[in-house]
């Protein structure tokens, strides 16, 4: 018998009113529910969802299926991806020194190489004849603390990779959807 999160909280609650009529309502009953709660919460918080994607291999073949998503936390699709073929088929896990990248849920992840380390960064605009800008997210210690930190990175059609501040990664997403509305308007000038 499988007992979820709710059924659970709801038996430490019973439980606790219980106590609470019998008079033998301890402190630490009462701190080993709240902390029962805020565990449940959290784990219930990171919420993962398998939805229609593709893995891109290094040898460029492609493997369609089902791909995790964590909804809750983005950080989680920089690091893995875990593909399926459908439910209830072996998961499979890739970093990203084994495979050129995934799709899912119309994002784009690619493997590139920042500071001597293979990472994921999710493609921000689409046109790979002009120069692409990249997110990538990264962990880093913050006097002890583990932060996430988000940067931009510009790949141009000469392949080069390099990190730029958010406002020039903003501005060339700008020019890049500019362009596209003109191309757009222009074709539905042509058919009219």
């Amino acid at each position: 018998m499988k007992i979820n999160n709710r059924e659970v909280i709801i038996l430490l609650i019973f439980d606790f009113l219980n106590l609470k009529k019998t008079g033998t309502v301890k402190m630490k009953n009462v701190i080993f529910i709240i902390i029962c709660c805020l565990v449940f919460r959290k784990e219930s918080s990171a919420q993962a969802v398998y939805m229609k994607g593709y893995v891109i291999q290094l040898t460029n073949d492609t493997l369609w299926g089902e791909i995790k998503k964590n909804t809750k936390r983005d950080y989680g699709n920089f690091v893995k991806v875990s593909y399926r073929k459908t439910a209830g088929n072996e998961i499979k896990t890739f970093g990203p020194k084994k495979i050129r990248g995934y799709w899912v849920d119309s994002l784009s992840f690619v493997s590139r190489m920042i500071d001597e380390e293979m990472v994921f960064v999710k493609r921000l605009s689409a046109d790979t004849s002009t120069t692409v800008v990249y997110e990538a997210q990264m962990q880093y210690d913050q006097m002890g603390d583990i932060k996430v930190g988000t940067d931009y990175y510009v790949e141009k059609p000469s392949k080069e990779f390099t990190k730029v501040k958010s406002k020039k990664a903003l501005k060339v997403i700008e020019e890049y959807k500019a362009k596209h509305k003109k191309i757009e308007a222009d074709d539905l000038a042509k058919k009219d």
